[in-house]
């Protein structure tokens, strides 16, 4: 009797058992360790492993549509009545131009990647003119003085006392460049960073146009040219790093900084012309200038990823790249009429040069 009662008073515990084993063992028959139920996340686990590893493939390519902007010009080309500036570089405005971004990588292991990417296609052309027609001291129409007397210290007929004053500045800018992209390991579970080096290539020409005419000196009055295309080759190394943050399953934040050390093939050459309105020139001269030098850049990204299905990544975000050391037009526009009327040939590359503006595209991963 007192056996009976044990085996009644054991049975709730051991039916317990017997439940809690059969839904274990369910579970272990549906679903691998690591895995939910969720088809999209079954190679994913809730949790993000230690340390946390970007999601992409094997083989990735990104395509990105990019809108960038270049830094103003800043120099003074026209004034009224000697003091008055009413033409200079902040009249160019130069708005955001639609440019390519295409970039492969591999993934040779868990810590090391080889990328390569191309970024370009810009364009970017902005002009601006200014008139006056007041009556000068000369009793011609047109009271604008330019830099080539300094605005008018000592005033000049034919160079000074235009109606008529415009300037145009066309740039374009090209890059390439390849990386070894490596994995840091890190020690929390929501972040991931990486080293890059690797060679860069950037293609920079500036090119910048001046055109003035006056009434003065009567009868023909005078009309002035001054064209200047400036070009820069760079090649040469480039360093950095990558910090990316995990913020949820599908999403994650990276930002990217790198260092360039550039060699700089820098050349411009110029074309000034100056005669009567409506004829052909009486001064023409050209002239042109090259120099090797060591040029820097930087160039930083901030990107949002966010993952639409295993195979395919969205990405959106801002991108800047400033160079020094560069050739650029205006900086060559020679604004002494006497030098230009002979030989234009000086070079200036010590410019500074800045794009930047957002960029939106895909990541496809395999």
């Amino acid at each position: 009797m007192q056996l009976g009662r044990k085996i009644i008073r054991g049975l709730p515990a051991a039916v317990a058992c017997l439940i809690a084993l059969t839904v274990d063992a369910a579970g272990a028959q549906d679903f691998a360790p690591g895995e939910d139920a969720n088809p999209f996340t079954q190679d994913e686990p809730l949790i993000p492993p230690t340390p946390y590893q970007s999601s992409l493939g094997s083989v990735y390519v990104t395509s990105d549509l990019v809108g960038f902007t270049r830094l103003d010009p800043s120099g003074t080309f026209a004034r009224f009545n000697r003091v008055t500036t009413v033409l200079s570089g902040d009249n160019l405005d130069f708005s955001y131009q639609p440019g390519l971004r295409a970039l492969v990588g591999i993934r040779l292991n868990d810590y090391y990647a080889l990328e390569t990417s191309y970024l370009g296609h810009f364009d970017w052309y902005e002009q601006h003119t200014v008139r006056d027609q007041v009556t000068n001291t000369l009793g011609t129409a047109g009271n604008l003085f330019s830099p080539f007397t300094n605005f008018g210290n000592p005033s000049q007929a034919g160079l000074d006392f235009n109606n008529f004053v415009s300037v145009a500045t066309e740039t374009r800018f090209n890059t390439g460049e390849f990386n070894v992209r490596q994995r840091v390991d890190l020690p929390s579970s929501g972040f991931q960073a990486a080293g890059l080096w690797g060679l860069r290539y950037i293609n920079l020409s500036d090119r910048f146009h001046y055109r003035s005419r006056s009434a003065s000196p009567t009868p023909a009055g005078s009309a002035v040219a001054e064209d200047v295309n400036a070009y820069n080759r760079m090649f040469g190394a480039q360093i950095g790093g990558a910090f990316e943050a995990h913020i949820e399953r599908r999403a994650w934040f990276n930002l990217e900084a790198k260092g360039l050390l550039l060699t700089n093939e820098s050349s411009q050459s110029s074309h000034f012309t100056r005669g009567p309105l409506g004829s052909v020139a009486t001064t023409t001269a050209l002239g042109d200038a090259k120099q090797r030098r060591v040029s820097l850049g930087a160039d930083v990204q901030a990107v949002l990823s966010w993952r639409f299905s295993p195979a395919i990544v969205g990405r959106l975000g801002y991108q800047a790249i400033f160079l020094g050391g560069v050739a650029l037009g205006e900086d060559n526009f020679l604004a002494n009429a006497r030098n230009a009327a002979v030989a234009p040939s000086e070079l200036s590359n010590d410019g500074n040069m800045t794009f930047h503006g957002p960029f939106t595209g895909v990541t496809v991963t395999w």
